[in-house]
């Protein structure tokens, strides 16, 4: 076998740079997997109770619709 690498250069190149390619889809398939938070030895974030619409005004506190047209406004014609 090591006859054979050694007579192939060809062989040997194409070896490394497909250990290489490897190397980078693993390496970019752990990053991203790393950023989404699905890698088995990271911790859960804690989960925290969110109400829709908390804290935000006239959606807690009810508030008065006017029912009735409100009176027109006229300007006098000159």
């Amino acid at each position: 076998m090591k006859d054979l690498v050694r007579r192939h250069w060809i062989l040997s190149a194409v070896g490394a740079l497909g250990l290489l390619a490897a190397a980078v889809v693993l390496g970019m398939g752990i990053y991203l997997a790393g950023m989404a938070g699905d890698l088995p030895w990271q911790e859960d974030p804690t989960r925290i109770p969110v109400t829709p619409f908390a804290g935000i005004e006239g959606f807690s506190v009810p508030t008065k619709i006017p029912t009735g047209a409100s009176p027109a406004v006229s300007t006098p014609i000159p």
